[in-house]
């Protein structure tokens, strides 16, 4: 009766439930802009190593900030990878991380 196709899961609504949206896919493909090194919130301490991804979706482009798991890579600028809508805890504003494994960010 809402009119939308009850077997497509991947609309969400918002808070006031009044719009329907598409959700994001699970991984956008992006560009690294650039590489850099953040400090996390008080009790954790260690740099953590975050990147500038410029994200191309539905021709709109957006910059995006990522954070890099693991010990060590080997990631450049203008490298392609695949970022995750997922949160970092501990670094505030990043809100995105890139999948190992996947294009130019391998293990």
């Amino acid at each position: 009766s809402s009119g939308i196709n009850a077997e497509c899961p991947q609309w969400l609504v918002n808070k006031k439930g009044r719009e329907w949206r598409p959700a994001l896919p699970r991984f956008i493909e992006g560009v690294i802009v650039d590489l850099q090194t953040r400090k996390p919130k008080k009790p954790n301490s260690g740099n953590r190593k975050v990147a500038r991804v410029q994200i191309t979706k539905h021709g709109e482009k957006k910059v995006v900030t990522a954070r890099i798991r693991g010990e060590k890579n080997t990631l450049q600028q203008h490298h392609r990878v695949l970022v995750q809508y997922a949160r970092a805890r501990n670094l505030p504003t990043v809100k995105w991380v890139i999948v190992r494994g996947q294009m130019d960010a391998q293990y």
